[in-house]
């Protein structure tokens, strides 16, 4: 017998079509829903697997590094105006001379350079009292005894009178920037008060005059472990620093700095510069340059020079 035409259709038919057509009838009709075949269900798409979970990264430890990046990134470096103020400017050549006179006691304490402070040239005392406050110190960190005397040299009636040729010749004489008289501010008891103040009066002495005669007065045991030369011109260089050599008076690893290095255009011919070439050769000084300080200033360590006493107990 022939199938209806209903059962043919239904024959020919997937499963999941016919159960979708049937359904829509079903739902047309108000009836309840069909149950799935169970074709349907076996032939349904399985879901899809989640995608696996990584797992999250360990927070990076946050250094130095980390920090300085994220500012450079963001461009949060500090800027270089931001280093100094107005008021910094101007203070900042003050600082450096200080901060090398400071270090350079400090130096001659842990190196145990033996002898005294000098300074050839005091003018407004602010050297005087820098070298004075870094020696308050002496009692506890210097090792050898008895303490540091801080000598100070001045004329107190500024600069003399500029007779020699290699100093006529220079940039600042010619200027008139160095004169007769010139760098004169305190007198010797302004002096002596400022620096009195920082050390007992026992650890200074004041030697009023010009530096060819005051250094005279020295005895020969004197030694000195650093000297501060701010003479400014070449014949007041060799007044104060040949008879230094001579006598034998600069110790061994002794520092010598030099305010005005830089002057007159630095020139070689000129001032301090001149005078030292001539001191070096005249002496056979064996030293180290430790640097350039401030604007003009320049420092170096004495090794040894003809006439160089040894140390004695």
């Amino acid at each position: 017998m022939t199938k209806s035409l209903r059962t043919a259709i239904a024959d020919g038919l997937p499963p999941q079509t016919l159960f979708r057509l049937r359904s829509i009838k079903r739902a047309l009709m108000g009836q309840p829903p069909l149950e799935p075949p169970r074709a349907a269900i076996n032939d349904a798409p399985l879901p899809e697997a989640p995608p696996p979970v990584e797992p999250s990264p360990e927070p990076e430890l946050r250094t130095m590094q980390t920090e300085a990046l994220e500012r450079l990134d963001a461009h949060k470096i500090s800027a270089p105006y931001l280093f100094f103020s107005a008021d910094d400017v101007l203070i900042l050549p003050a600082k450096e001379i200080a901060r090398t006179l400071t270090l350079s006691v400090m130096y001659i304490n842990s190196a145990d350079i033996k002898g005294d402070i000098a300074e050839f040239g005091t003018m407004g005392g602010f050297t005087a009292r820098t070298l004075a406050a870094a020696m308050v110190f002496d009692p506890r960190y210097q090792p050898n005894q008895p303490l540091r005397k801080l000598r100070l040299f001045d004329s107190f009636e500024g600069l003399p009178e500029i007779t020699s040729k290699i100093d006529l010749e220079s940039q600042h004489v010619k200027s008139g920037t160095w004169s007769k008289g010139g760098c004169r501010i305190l007198s010797a008891a302004e002096l002596r008060t400022m620096v009195e103040g920082i050390i007992p009066p026992s650890r200074v002495a004041i030697y009023e005059g010009w530096f060819a005669d005051t250094v005279k007065q020295l005895p020969d045991d004197t030694r000195l472990a650093l000297i501060h030369f701010d003479g400014d011109l070449y014949s007041s260089t060799m007044d104060a620093l040949v008879p230094c050599f001579e006598r034998g008076f600069i110790s061994k690893g002794a520092v010598v700095c030099f305010d005005d290095w830089n002057c007159n255009e630095a020139d070689p011919e000129a001032g301090e510069r001149k005078a030292w070439a001539d001191l070096v050769s005249r002496f056979k000084i064996v030293a180290s340059h430790s640097g350039d300080y401030s604007i003009q200033g320049t420092k170096f360590i004495i090794h040894s020079y003809r006439g160089m006493k040894s140390r004695s107990p």
